[in-house]
């Protein structure tokens, strides 16, 4: 189900069913109301646990929540933890030396500051600085997370990160594969990490994912041939 909603709406969920929150949506710890704190499109989904309740919204504040996957740049290294900056203007996140796989106190890890690192928020709680961690904790393997080395990062709203990680159906990085091969990591706090075999690939995919931004995915098409074949034209001249 889905509909328009603006912070303070009251939200119709079924009582006798668990309820799990995504981004945009608050619960009062006093009377358990269930209310938006974003304007945007509500959803509501089913399954075998229960409901699952969020806002689509398009905005470039990020704020830490568990699960989220994200890009972040190491900005101090003290006696047992990183501070990793998630977004511009924003509280920091800590990143324990820990925190990653087969880590221990003589095996740490060697990060520095300007660093790139993917990784998942493991704990965010309200008034408290948020944590990340680069492996998955319930395995203890690197799954993915860690240093993010070369490559580039480009800098989206919270929505379109969110429409490239979750929905399969988005047809960018569909697009971007049939022109190069690349790798990538997505953020849900907005910044995108791709890496490809060529400096001018890279050029165009970082053209492209800046200019679909805030695009209809009918121009995604044009566009990325557009770029492709500006960065290839330019070389070879």
């Amino acid at each position: 189900m889905t509909s328009l909603v603006i912070p303070g709406d009251r939200i119709s969920v079924d009582p006798e069913r668990p309820v799990q929150l995504g981004p945009g949506m608050y619960c009062d710890p006093r009377t358990q109301d269930i209310v938006p704190v974003n304007a945007g499109v509500l959803h509501i989904s089913e399954s075998k646990r229960g409901q699952t309740v969020y806002v689509d919204y398009d905005s470039k504040r990020y704020t830490p929540a568990v699960g989220d996957l994200v890009v972040g740049v190491i900005t101090g290294a003290f006696a047992d933890s990183y501070r990793v900056s998630l977004a511009s203007f924003s509280t920091p996140v800590s990143l324990s030396y820990m925190a990653f796989p087969n880590a221990s106190k003589k095996n740490r890890p060697t990060l520095v500051i300007g660093d790139l690192v993917y990784a998942r928020v493991c704990t965010a709680e309200k008034e408290l600085e948020a944590e990340i961690e680069c492996m998955d904790s319930t395995t203890g393997s690197e799954s993915g997370f860690g240093l993010l080395e070369n490559g580039t990062v480009v800098e989206v709203t919270l929505g379109f990160a969110r429409h490239l990680l979750f929905d399969d159906a988005f047809p960018l990085l569909r697009l971007l594969a049939q022109h190069c091969k690349f790798e990538i990591a997505i953020g849900v706090n907005g910044k995108i990490w791709i890496k490809t075999e060529e400096v001018k690939d890279t050029i165009a995919c970082y053209r492209s994912i800046k200019d679909c931004c805030g695009k209809p995915q009918e121009a995604f098409e044009e566009i990325i041939k557009q770029h492709f074949k500006t960065v290839t034209n330019t070389v070879e001249e």
